[in-house]
C-alpha cells in the first residue's frame, strides 16, 4: 500500500513540476547576419518562414534552430509580411509595395505584383490559390488602401472593389487578424501630428465584394501620429487592439466600439508592437510591447484585459524586443525580434495526467468527441516510463501537429488538440509511439 501511495505521489509531483518548468520563453537561435526580423510564418512545429531587413528571407526545417538563406531572385528592400504553406510555396510583400512567390523553396522567387510608392503590411495565404494582402495607399490622401485579393495563387492580384479610401492615413505592418477568409480585421494609422483616434476596418464579406466598415478607438498620438500596432480578436465579437503610443482598447461587439482598459500594472510609456489572439474559446490574447528606454515585455489576457499576467522574456530582449508573433497551439509558439533574435514559447504540454494509477498495458484510446471542432481530446496510457511522441496526419499521411514529442513517466494521461486555422474538415489520424508501442486511430474534423 505505501509503494501504491508513493508511486501515486511522484507522478502527480511530476506532473505539476513538469508543466509549470516549462512554461516560459527562450533564445534558441540567432538568425544569420542578425536582422530585423519583420514577419514570420509558422506552418508547423518544424517549418518556419521569417521576414527581414535587406531583401532577406529564411527558412529553418527544424523550429528555428537553423536557418538557411532562401531570397535568390528577391530585390535588396526590406520585407514584411509573409506566408507559406509548405517547403516550397511561400509569399512575401516589400517595402516597394510589390508582392514575390517562391514555388521551389526560395531556390527563384516570381515578382506578382508591384504597385509603385505603397509599402506592403501583411499577406496572408488560405490555400494554394486564395489569398489576401494588404498595403499602404499610394498617397496618404485620396487614394485607397491596397487591399487585394488573389483566386488564382497570386498570378493576378485584384484589388477590392470596396477598399476604403485613405485620409492622411496608411497601413501598419503585421497589425491585422482574421476568423476566416470572410471577416477580417486591419489596423489603420492615423498619420496628423498628435492625433487622438485613429480606424480599424473591418469587413465580414471577404475582399472580393464585401464592404468595409470602421470603428475608432482614442487615444493621444505621437508627432508621427496614432496607429493600431497591433490587432487581434478571439471570436467575431471579441478582440483587443494597442497602439504606438500607449493605448490598449477592447470591444465586444466585433470592432463597431472600442473602449479603455486598465493597462498591465506599471505600465505607463510603451509601444504596442504585436498582438497575438486564440480563436479556440479561451480568450487567450498576447500583447508584446517595448519602448524607448530600452525595455520590453509580454502580457496576457483571458478577459479582455480586466486582468494581466506578465510572461518573464529573456533579457536580450530588451534592446530587441519582439516585432511578431504566431503559435502552433497554446503550448508551442515562435516570435521573431530585432538583432535576429528568434524566441521559443513553451507552456504547459496540454497533456495532462488523469490521475495517479499505474495502467497494466500501453493503450491508446479513441478521442471524444469525435467528430470535433476546434478541440478534442485523445487519452492514453503507459505502464513503463517511456520516449512518447503522439503525431496527428492527413488523410495523406503528412504529418500535421506533434502534440507530444518527449519522455513521460508511466501513467494515464490526456492530451488536448485543438485544430489551427490552416486544418480543413475532413479524416485525419492521430498515432501513439511509446517505446516499441506503436498505435494509431481516425478521427473527423468538422468544421
Amino acid at each position: 500500500m505505501k509503494g501504491f501511495f508513493m508511486k501515486k505521489l511522484f507522478v502527480i509531483f511530476f506532473t505539476f513540476v513538469f508543466c509549470n518548468a516549462f512554461s516560459q520563453w527562450t533564445v534558441i537561435s540567432t538568425v544569420p547576419t542578425a536582422p530585423l526580423i519583420n514577419s514570420i510564418s509558422v506552418v508547423n512545429q518544424n517549418l518556419i518562414w521569417i521576414a527581414c531587413d535587406g531583401g532577406k528571407v529564411y527558412r529553418s526545417v527544424d523550429g528555428g534552430l537553423n536557418w538557411s538563406l532562401r531570397n535568390t531572385g528577391l530585390p535588396a528592400g526590406n520585407v514584411y509580411g509573409i506566408s507559406a504553406l509548405d517547403t516550397s510555396n511561400c509569399w512575401v510583400g516589400n517595402v516597394s509595395g510589390s508582392i514575390y512567390r517562391t514555388s521551389d523553396g526560395g531556390a527563384s522567387w516570381v515578382q506578382q505584383l508591384a504597385v509603385a510608392n505603397s509599402f506592403s503590411d501583411g499577406i496572408h495565404m488560405f490555400n494554394m490559390n486564395y489569398g489576401i494582402y494588404y498595403a499602404d495607399p499610394v498617397a496618404a490622401s485620396g487614394q485607397q488602401f491596397q487591399y487585394r485579393y488573389t483566386t488564382n495563387g497570386g498570378t493576378n492580384w485584384i484589388l477590392s472593389p470596396n477598399a476604403p479610401t485613405a485620409t492622411n492615413e496608411y497601413g501598419v505592418v503585421n497589425a491585422w487578424d482574421w476568423l476566416d477568409s470572410q471577416t477580417v480585421w486591419l489596423g489603420v494609422a492615423n498619420a496628423v501630428s498628435g492625433a487622438t483616434s485613429a480606424k480599424v476596418y473591418k469587413t465580414t464579406g471577404g475582399f472580393i465584394n464585401g464592404s468595409f466598415t470602421f470603428g475608432q478607438f482614442g487615444g493621444s498620438g505621437t508627432p508621427d501620429g496614432l496607429y493600431a500596432q497591433g490587432v487581434g480578436f478571439t471570436d467575431a465579437n471579441n478582440g483587443m487592439i494597442g497602439s504606438n503610443n500607449g493605448a490598449i482598447r477592447r470591444t465586444t461587439n466585433g470592432g463597431t466600439t472600442y473602449t479603455a482598459v486598465t493597462n498591465p500594472p506599471g505600465l505607463t510609456s510603451f509601444a504596442v508592437n504585436d498582438v497575438h489572439s486564440f480563436k479556440d474559446g479561451s480568450g487567450l490574447i498576447r500583447f508584446a510591447m517595448s519602448s524607448t528606454t530600452v525595455n520590453s515585455w509580454l502580457y496576457k489576457t483571458t478577459d479582455l484585459g480586466v486582468t494581466w499576467i506578465q510572461e518573464t522574456l529573456p533579457s536580450q530582449t530588451l534592446a530587441n524586443p519582439i516585432q511578431h508573433m504566431e503559435f502552433v497551439n497554446q503550448s508551442l509558439g515562435y516570435a521573431g525580434c530585432a538583432a535576429g533574435l528568434f524566441l521559443r514559447y513553451n507552456g504547459p504540454s496540454g497533456i495532462t495526467n488523469i490521475n495517479g494509477e499505474l495502467p497494466d498495458d500501453f493503450k491508446l484510446e479513441q478521442n471524444y468527441p469525435n467528430p470535433f471542432n476546434p478541440s478534442t481530446k485523445i487519452n492514453f496510457s503507459i505502464p513503463s516510463s517511456s520516449k512518447v511522441k503522439l503525431v496527428i496526419h492527413n488523410a495523406l499521411g503528412e504529418e500535421v501537429n506533434i502534440l507530444i514529442n518527449e519522455f513521460k513517466n508511466a501513467g494515464n494521461y490526456s492530451a488536448e488538440f485543438t485544430a489551427g486555422a490552416n486544418l480543413n474538415s475532413g479524416v485525419y489520424f492521430y498515432t501513439l509511439y511509446a517505446g516499441e508501442f506503436i498505435s494509431t486511430k481516425k478521427f473527423i474534423l468538422m468544421k
